[in-house]
């Protein structure tokens, strides 16, 4: 029981704080999981919570989301769900966050990475990248949430058009997950826990996002991609 309370506790302040600048809390709450459970149950259920955070987030915002991005992350999510799933068991993934944070760092900070000249085809390879990465190293918000900030969405098209895009990482994610036979149902108790920390996050953070002016928002969604950003690089090169 205090693993549960502990856990969804967490779960709610993540929540809350990607409820209002759109990412961050995932990451957070990934790293807080481990200890808590055995470690090949950490992305699976990190995934089933997050699920419900991003669900609920976009179903408080949904007047906001952008649905002509959907179809086109959808289909890359499925490519790279695909691929990731022949590679996991494979491949070296030591040094694969440096390429989730140089990512990042060119599109906050340059002019970030266009796969084609139209906008449908760079969504898709978002959707690859995010989902195939997503299934090997955990959260990968960031990089769809950088290259939505640089398209120049306002605040809230920009956070629950995220986590829209992150519902369908997740459910993909779950969906290789239970095909390589993951058992979620021992973990249903802690499971619930996190799951309603985080819907009751996604209320309240969805509320106080208002409360910051559009350049304030963007400012510090600027810094906070940066500062996860450099702690992946510093993570993965000297720990």
């Amino acid at each position: 029981m205090a693993v549960e309370l502990i856990l969804g506790s967490i779960a709610f302040v993540t929540s809350v704080i990607t409820a209002i600048f759109g990412l961050g809390g995932g990451m957070l709450l990934i790293a807080a999981m481990p200890g808590f459970i055995p470690a090949a149950a950490i992305i699976p259920l990190h995934s089933v919570v997050q699920l419900a955070s991003n669900g609920s987030r976009a179903l408080f915002g949904i007047g906001s989301v952008r649905w002509e991005f959907a179809l086109a992350f959808t289909l890359g999510s499925v490519l790279g769900a695909g691929v990731a799933a022949q590679v996991v068991n494979s491949m070296n993934l030591d040094y694969l966050p440096l390429f989730i944070a140089g990512f990042i760092l060119l599109n906050v900070w340059g002019p970030g990475l266009r796969f084609t000249g139209n906008l449908q085809s760079e969504i898709f390879g978002i959707g690859a990248l995010q989902t195939g990465i997503g299934l090997l190293v955990g959260a990968t918000g960031p990089l769809g949430q950088s290259t939505l900030l640089r398209k120049g969405l306002d605040r809230d098209a920009l956070v629950v058009t995220t986590a829209l895009f992150m519902c369908i990482t997740h459910i993909f994610k779950l969906a290789v997950f239970g095909l390589i036979g993951f058992a979620f149902l021992p973990y249903w108790p802690l499971a619930l826990a996190m799951i309603t920390g985080s819907v009751l996050g996604s209320w309240t953070g969805s509320r106080w996002r208002g409360h910051f002016s559009e350049k304030t928002f963007k400012a510090i969604l600027k810094i906070v991609l940066t500062v996860l950003a450099l702690r992946i690089i510093v993570i993965t090169l000297f720990f």
